[in-house]
């Protein structure tokens, strides 16, 4: 059993209808993120604004930049990437040999009409007049059954101009 939606959908929060609890909780979520960001950016803000601050008498940061060993501490997942990008080479290369060797088969012999129309719960005559048609539109029945007629007599074909 599905359920309808509502009458007015989307539901749409507006502004006069916005929940107390949804306000705090936007602000709580958005101060969280501002904390976590400034966290993680805390070692870019002392190299960028340590000199400044020290000048300001604000405090003792150390300024180098120490690059040899922030690329120490990359080192592990530089290696992870490209892991990574090695197995995905090799996944890539076992595909493309997987559809080239595909591509060199045999494709298989096309069903006898005896042998696909009890599969389309049709008469064998009416597929060997179907497979003769162009342009056909198939109506499957509610039942599994197939009725094919032509296209130009269908009614689910757009008007003629």
């Amino acid at each position: 059993m599905s359920r309808r939606p509502p009458e007015s959908w989307p539901p749409l929060i507006v502004v006069s209808d916005k929940p107390r609890w949804l306000v705090w909780r936007d602000f709580g979520l958005t101060l969280a993120m501002w904390l976590i960001f400034a966290i993680m950016l805390g070692t870019a803000f002392e190299l960028f604004f340590g000199h400044y601050l020290e000048r300001l008498g604000l405090g003792d940061f150390d300024t180098n930049a120490h690059w040899a060993r922030f690329f120490r501490r990359l080192e592990p997942y530089f290696w992870l990437i490209v892991m990574l990008l090695a197995l995905l080479g090799a996944a890539t290369a076992a595909a493309l040999h997987r559809v080239r060797r595909s591509l060199l088969l045999t494709p298989p012999p096309p069903l006898q009409p005896a042998e696909e129309a009890p599969h389309a719960r049709m008469d064998v005559a009416a597929l060997v007049a179907a497979r003769e048609q162009r342009d056909v539109v198939v109506h499957v029945e509610p039942d599994g059954t197939h009725r094919v007629e032509p296209r130009h007599a269908s009614t689910s074909s757009s008007p003629p101009s």
